[in-house]
């Protein structure tokens, strides 16, 4: 597994993880969604959005997950989303995002058979 934003990646199918803050709001929305469609552009595996340490997010954090979905579907990749925190599932439960890609409990379960760390 691969971690976070790197320039340089050569993951070979394994599952990168793109770790999100703890909170998404319209603030940074624009520069996650840059480095998001920079992993879905290099990565040759899913990339996993790591909600984790995400504790608050809004409508902003739903249009990066959106608008990363579509570039992950231009670029033939896939996104799976890990989100153990209850408010933040219910967020994305509610605008319905799990129809657009799994939404996981935790890493582990996004990732279950990932190598170990590089």
């Amino acid at each position: 597994m691969v971690t976070a934003f790197a320039s340089s990646l050569h993951s070979h199918r394994r599952p990168v993880v793109a770790a999100m803050p703890a909170e998404i709001d319209v603030y940074n929305r624009g520069e996650l969604l840059n480095r998001l469609t920079a992993l879905l552009e290099t990565a040759s595996g899913p990339v996993i959005v790591d909600m984790t340490e995400t504790v608050f997010c809004d409508s902003a954090a739903v249009h990066v997950l959106v608008d990363a979905q579509r570039a992950a579907h231009a670029t033939g990749r896939r996104i799976r989303v890990a989100a153990p925190h209850s408010a933040v599932r219910r967020v994305l439960e509610i605008c319905q995002i799990d129809r657009l890609m799994p939404v996981y409990r935790s890493l582990h379960e996004a990732a279950p058979h990932r190598p170990a760390a590089d």
